[in-house]
């Protein structure tokens, strides 16, 4: 049987409400997308000069740029409380309870810090299905770095091709295929894949359909 490595940001969380309070704060729709994809490259960037710094740190960060305008600490404090809020999308936790009837072992790896991935999933009612959160932090490294992939494997004690890698951006599965995952691509609205990278192993519109391919490739 696989272990399945979950991302956790836009794969199993819906980040609706942070796009919601962007658009009303600072009156633009397009904003939330313009801060994440920032956010994204502030930690890429951090991750290749070796200036490893907390995902919430960079969030506020990436919002200054997004916006123009200097963070305000009530608006930074409450895009953290929603990421530490989130709803998880509604194919997700019936998927996940599939993958684990199954006989999969099911653990996050995201970028965030621990504790904000253990607050996300508990509100979003999806930690009793893990057997693992695990964040980037205990390498000091940010998906897709390789030592992100290697470090979950090993903190599960199995090898990385006993892994499977389910996740809505294409970078990620395309570094956890790297290293030897197999990479399942959820195609959330919006997520679309780079004929850049290797295709991945299987591509789906959900957690469900992830469930259902894996119970016919354990």
């Amino acid at each position: 049987m696989a272990i399945v490595v979950l991302d956790v940001n836009e794969t199993l969380l819906d980040l609706t409400p942070i796009r919601r309070f962007m658009a009303d704060r600072f009156g633009d729709p397009a904003i939330a997308s313009t801060w994440f994809a920032e956010l994204l490259r502030l930690a890429f960037v951090s991750t290749t000069i070796g200036e490893h710094r907390s995902f919430t740190e960079l969030a506020g960060h990436a919002l200054t740029t997004a916006t123009g305008e200097s963070a305000a600490k009530d608006d930074r404090d409450h895009i953290v409380e929603c990421l530490r809020t989130l709803p998880p999308h509604p194919d997700v936790a019936p998927g996940l309870a599939s993958i684990r009837s199954a006989g999969h072992r099911l653990a996050a790896l995201t970028n965030s810090p621990e504790d904000t991935a253990t607050a996300q999933l508990a509100s979003a009612g999806l930690a009793d299905l893990l057997d693992a959160i695990m964040s980037v932090d205990g390498v000091d490294r940010f998906k897709p770095h390789p030592a992100t992939y290697h470090m979950a494997a090993d903190r599960l004690g199995v090898r990385p091709t006993d892994c499977v890698m389910l996740a809505a951006h294409d970078w990620d599965i395309a570094g956890a295929m790297a290293v030897g995952f197999r990479g399942i691509f959820i195609e959330r609205a919006g997520a679309t894949w780079s004929d850049a990278f290797t295709a991945p192993t299987h591509r789906t519109p959900d957690v469900k359909g992830a469930a259902q391919w894996l119970m016919a490739n354990p």
